[in-house]
């Protein structure tokens, strides 16, 4: 693999120093062929490259490709999984095609098995089996990349999606080869499987993935994604990095993708667990979604893809022990990052990790942390988004107890969080059994803005919203009927009248922010006038 790499290092190289070389000539003739009086118009004239060097250049980066292609797609495997369990047809009325019972928290979300019922629909298609028929337990097509070989085993990471619910699974390497492979282990948050086969000879080194660092990819960086979409095996595409740090929305409090590195490399259905690769040959992150315009199937331009660094933890622990242990604190939060509108009513300037939520008897609660804390420090790290708190937390050893600076009502105080094994998923997800809102008796609706209807809530507790137009701004900051507003940028209201008058002291132009109860819990919405 190091040959490879030195091979298709020296190519990139030489590439570049020959555009370099190209670039001097070209303006050095163009120079010293000028003539006095038309200057301007002789650059204009040859500073064009000559078309024979023009193809030189697209022929040298042809071949770069044509290396990176040939030095990775060995350790490329295509997956195909299936499950000894008769397959039934889904009811199309039973849990939104996914299956089983589910309920709705205060959001009007859904609850249920899988963190992808959630998804919206321009998400969902992805992860749907992509044999004819749509059938529970039914076959399963996707990709994978083999990261190392230990004695006879190989060890292939994919997406759990690829592999979950089935338990026969077969492997085709690149040249032809099958061979049956049996699960490892899975990791349903961060949606990654580890599968291992035994072939009959031990494996040369150009079939062993080369792990890169995502931490060093940056915007515009050259992507390549190899796999198997809609069954092409071994089909590579070319792209950049489209933006980093993206969260897939729609999976709910405890769910969901973050920190996603967004490709226009084309991925399609049957690239999951494919490698997104580097000009180095480096994978640098593993295929795992699309979006798509509504009601269509194939690729638009964006894909996303779980950052290798996230991949090389998880993978390490599956081969290890089979599954993956990681904290638990027992927040969370809607907004990942804290828009400028509510650092300031937090007073928290520099940012951090915005609680709305703390779960019940979790390590958070019995540590003291409330709602509308903003953690800035967790332990040694500091916390920049909710996203830096969840890596670190993450890697935290259950037991261990972290001394965590919090921002409360502006001032800094210090909790100790004893961390505790991050139960399983489906635990997780289980239905918030908050009170709902009610409005006070005899209270008269009133058309407010923002597209809301309210009135008074019981107790003098808030407004009640009573209704969201579906058009409106409201609705689009995720108002929605139910729901309790105790406050408008940071001014406690009891009631409608409190409620019109705190939106009256609201800067012209600026985003009002609503804290609001739910029956998930405490959220703030931010509405765009």
């Amino acid at each position: 693999m190091n040959g490879a790499r030195n091979f298709l290092f020296g190519k990139i190289t030489n590439l570049a120093a020959f555009i370099l070389s190209v670039s001097i000539l070209v303006f050095a003739f163009a120079y010293w062929n000028r003539t006095p009086n038309a200057t301007a118009q002789a650059v204009k004239t040859n500073s064009r490259m000559p078309e024979k060097m023009q193809k030189e250049v697209l022929y040298a980066l042809e071949d770069a490709f044509v290396s990176i292609a040939e030095n990775v797609q060995p350790a490329v495997v295509t997956i195909t999984a299936r499950s000894n369990v008769t397959a039934r047809p889904r009811n199309r009325d039973e849990g939104d095609r996914r299956g089983g019972d589910r309920e709705e928290d205060g959001n009007g979300r859904r609850r249920g098995r899988s963190p992808l019922d959630d998804l919206p629909g321009q998400f969902r298609d992805f992860f749907r089996d992509r044999e004819p028929g749509d059938f529970q337990g039914g076959p399963s097509t996707g990709s994978g990349v083999i990261i190392e070989q230990r004695g006879r085993d190989v060890y292939v990471l994919t997406n759990n999606h690829v592999v979950r619910g089935r338990d026969k699974f077969r492997v085709q390497m690149h040249g032809g080869a099958e061979h049956l492979a049996v699960l490892v282990g899975t990791d349903e948050k961060a949606d990654l499987a580890v599968i291992k086969f035994r072939p009959a000879k031990q494996l040369p080194p150009t079939a062993i993935a080369k792990m890169g660092d995502s931490d060093k990819v940056r915007k515009g960086h050259w992507a390549i994604a190899i796999g198997s979409p809609l069954g092409y095996d071994f089909t590579i595409t070319v792209g950049v990095i489209s933006a980093l740090g993206r969260d897939l929305p729609g999976l709910g409090r405890t769910g969901g993708y973050s920190d996603l590195i967004q490709t226009d490399a084309s991925i399609n259905p049957g690239n999951s667990g494919g490698p997104l690769v580097n000009i180095d040959g480096e994978v640098i992150g593993i295929n795992v979604a699309i979006a798509s315009a509504p009601g269509a199937m194939g690729n638009i331009g964006i894909g996303f893809a779980i950052p290798v660094n996230t991949a090389k933890m998880v993978s390490k622990q599956l081969v290890e022990h089979g599954k993956v242990t990681r904290g638990y604190l027992g927040v969370a939060t809607v907004h990942r990052d804290i828009p400028a509108e509510l650092r300031e009513i937090l007073q928290a300037p520099e940012g951090g990790a915005l609680v709305e939520n703390v779960s019940p008897d979790s390590p958070a609660a019995r540590a003291g942390v409330q709602e509308e804390d903003v953690i800035v420090r967790f332990g040694k790290k500091r916390i920049g988004n909710f996203r830096d708190l969840e890596a670190a937390v993450a890697i935290t050893v259950p037991g261990k107890t972290v001394a965590t600076e919090v921002i409360r009502k502006g001032k800094l105080e210090t909790v100790h969080i004893k961390v505790v094994v991050r139960p399983a998923e489906s635990e997780l997800r289980q239905p918030v059994q908050a009170a709902p809102g009610k409005p006070a008796p005899d209270s008269k609706e009133v058309k407010s803005r923002f597209g809301l209807t309210i009135q008074d809530a019981a107790g003098g507790k808030g407004v009640y919203v009573v209704a969201a137009n579906r058009s409106s701004t409201g609705a689009e900051a995720g108002i929605e009927r139910g729901q309790i507003i105790t406050s408008v940028n940071g001014r406690a209201v009891a009631n409608v009248a409190e409620f019109e008058a705190a939106l009256k002291q609201v800067p012209k132009g600026q985003r009002p922010v609503f804290k609001l109860r739910t029956r998930a819990g405490l959220r703030f919405a931010i509405i765009h006038p």
